[in-house]
């Protein structure tokens, strides 16, 4: 893959080059002032919410909230241990958010923990959900507009909460239908 976005970008800068020599270099550093940029504002998006997750884990609020999704948790993951699920529920819950970054770690911890238990069909499920999930609150494409002068960035709200429930009740509707319905090894 990487291979290939090298091609793609050495080509695209080739063929600017011929069309317009001076303006290549200045649309490289502006895009990178911008990629900088960028990353510094996720990066304090991404910081503030991570220490949340962490002192929330820390206090056992994710515990208790796992608890409290015992119930739709185990619907949709089949019986998986106490670690796995709180791995699941703060997994979920950034992704609800619209963190998938901060997401990823504690959906790898997850991963891992229903590896260990052979569960694939709750692996499969994990995948599927992380991949299509719901947000309630698209905070980092907030951040992105936001970032990019948008007007009303908050916009994007309604859109995305229709566009990842339909994606994700496709989704978990798939995995039960071609997974097996909690089929554990």
């Amino acid at each position: 893959m990487n291979g290939i976005f090298f091609v793609l970008v050495s080509a695209a800068v080739a063929a600017a080059m011929f069309s317009s020599p001076s303006a290549v270099m200045d649309s490289l550093v502006a895009g990178g002032e911008k990629a900088v940029e960028l990353t510094v504002t996720m990066t304090a998006v991404y910081a503030v919410w991570l220490g949340i997750l962490g002192l929330a884990e820390k206090s056992g609020l994710t515990a208790r909230i796992a608890h409290y999704l015992k119930k739709p948790i185990r619907w949709l993951f089949g019986r998986v241990s106490e670690k796995a699920a709180a791995d699941l529920t703060v997994n979920i819950s950034a992704n609800l958010l619209g963190m998938g970054g901060v997401a990823t770690p504690m959906g790898v911890a997850a991963a891992r923990e229903l590896d260990a238990e052979g569960n694939v069909y709750a692996m499969n499920m994990l995948f599927v959900i992380a991949a299509t999930s719901i947000q309630l609150l698209p905070t980092t494409v907030i951040s992105l507009l936001s970032g990019a002068g948008s007007a009303n960035p908050g916009r994007i709200i309604l859109p995305s909460l229709i566009s990842t429930l339909i994606s994700t009740a496709i989704g978990v509707a798939g995995v039960r239908i071609f997974a097996g319905k909690h089929k554990v090894r």
